[in-house]
């Protein structure tokens, strides 16, 4: 995604070539202004505005007590900035340092962006939210109340003059682009007038609590699932012939006792020993009561995020996307990766120390259905 209007960063600019930076930036070897129009795409709206604040602090230790922040936290931020745009932005000198040239012509264009932004509330021509004051989402009930709100207050905290709406949906292909600034899709939109990338990648396979398991034992084969109860969700988009493939159409009474159209209230059943069902391999940064089940039978699905052209300048629209590029990172939450990891090699002690796993539900709900 591109940021339109800061091509003109390079008439500004007119050295050939950049000075070499402390983090050991290489210097830039073709026109500036087709490669920052080329390489805007890859900067992080966070990292844009860090940059503003240590050209006005003058030094990297001043920019981070402003923003509380380690100075390793803003060198690195700064290093990754500058990666991206492929050229230096700031050099030292005897008072510190100063902006480059290719800084000096990137500067008044940040700040101008984030003063129109912040005077309309995105509603400038051109970066058009769909509401004013307000950044909507779109995303499916089962990723809107499972994974992005016990995150939601992270971006709201980035964007404090905005509300921030997200409006869960039970229908899975629904795309909404005349209702949503940023929506989540299960699947690529069709609709060639939107602006598309894919997010991350979900996989699927079968859990149970530990009570159901310490009562009925775990199936390990298909044909054994038909001596268990199972939970089924039906809802818009979701295939309905899924269970047939899995066990076929004759099943035994008992076999489905509950069903339901709500992701939420298949994993309460399930964690409260109702049955098995097939949910996502990252129910288990949900609560430590759930237990995944070996059968050979998983499922995969491509995430994608959608906006409207019109509104690929806007602040609030950049920002919610690097937001969303943080949470469905598969380099912190390797579920999210396109080759599957079993659970088992994610959710032990050793990965919780490291940070790669949050327990999102634990902290709103005290994990009530865990056992110690």
């Amino acid at each position: 995604m591109a940021f339109p209007n800061l091509a003109s960063v390079g008439k500004i600019m007119q050295e050939p070539a950049i000075r070499k930076s402390e983090h050991g930036v290489q210097p830039v070897r073709h026109s500036p202004t087709e490669e920052f129009g080329r390489s805007l795409d890859r900067a992080r709206w966070d990292d844009l505005k860090l940059f503003v604040e240590v050209a006005r602090a003058g030094s990297f230790r001043a920019a981070a007590k402003s923003e509380k922040l380690s100075v390793n936290t803003v060198r690195n931020r700064i290093e990754r900035l500058e990666n991206a745009l492929e050229t230096s932005l700031f050099e030292r000198s005897v008072n510190g340092i100063i902006l480059t040239p290719a800084g000096a012509g990137l500067h008044p264009v940040v700040l101008k962006m984030h003063s129109r932004a912040s005077e309309g509330l995105g509603q400038v021509r051109g970066h058009r939210l769909i509401s004013p004051g307000e950044i909507r989402i779109g995303a499916s009930e089962a990723l809107g109340s499972g994974w992005l709100t016990p995150r939601l207050l992270e971006l709201q905290e980035q964007m404090p003059d905005l509300t921030v709406t997200l409006l869960c949906d039970y229908d899975v292909q629904s795309e909404r682009s005349d209702q949503v600034d940023v929506g989540i899709l299960w699947h690529r939109p069709t609709n060639p007038d939107l602006i598309v990338a894919r997010l991350a990648t979900v996989h699927f396979m079968a859990f149970a609590s530990r009570d159901y398991i310490a009562a009925n034992g775990a199936p390990e084969t298909m044909d054994d699932l038909l001596a268990h109860r199972y939970i089924e969700q039906v809802a818009p988009g979701v295939k309905s012939s899924l269970l047939d493939q899995m066990v076929g159409t004759e099943r035994p009474p008992g076999f489905l006792p509950l069903r339901t159209n709500s992701s939420l209230a298949l994993f309460w059943a399930v964690a409260t020993g109702a049955g098995i069902a097939w949910m996502p391999t990252y129910s288990l940064a949900v609560t430590r009561s759930l237990v995944p089940i070996d059968l050979p039978f998983q499922l995969k699905f491509d995430l994608f995020y959608y906006f409207r052209p019109e509104a690929a300048d806007s602040l609030p629209v950049r920002t919610t996307i690097d937001w969303l590029k943080e949470i469905f990172d598969p380099g912190q939450y390797p579920f999210f990766r396109s080759e599957f990891v079993h659970p088992r090699e994610f959710a032990g002690p050793s990965a919780r120390r490291e940070g790669k796993v949050v327990r999102l539900f634990e902290p709103l709900l005290g994990d009530v259905l865990a056992k110690p």
